[in-house]
């Protein structure tokens, strides 16, 4: 079970990624984490999902951002399933399947390697035949 300061930073991080470019401060974001976080009870708030996460790091010129992703996820805790890696010019793409409960070490990873992190929704992982 990750820390509740764990699940904080990587709630923190998502929202602040799906609002980026509407102006919206972090520390509205940070104060509106909190206050969600601190309507849960206590295990609620630090549980994660039992399903497999998929996620997408990005990087430009990274032509070595799976090995060194792979590297990174592992130091930080997370568990790989699956790995795959893609280029396009300078642009490189990673997606990963991360076991359960990796999903602070995926945020803290992004953030060493410079990746930007997307995350499939557990719906969209069903209708795509996850």
């Amino acid at each position: 079970m990750a820390s509740r300061e764990d699940v904080r930073h990587a709630l923190i991080q998502r929202v602040s990624q799906k609002v980026s470019g509407h102006g919206i401060a972090r520390r509205s974001i940070e104060g509106a984490v909190d206050r969600v976080l601190s309507a849960l009870p206590e295990h609620l708030a630090a549980t994660e999902s039992a399903a497999p996460a998929v996620a997408v790091l990005s990087a430009a010129s990274a032509p070595d951002l799976a090995s060194r992703a792979r590297r990174v996820l592992a130091r930080n805790g997370a568990t790989i399933l699956a790995m795959g890696t893609g280029s396009a010019g300078r642009h490189t793409v990673v997606t990963v399947r991360l076991a359960p409960g990796s999903g602070a070490a995926l945020d803290r990873s992004a953030e060493e390697l410079g990746a930007s992190v997307s995350l499939l929704d557990p719906a969209d992982a069903v209708r795509f035949g996850e």
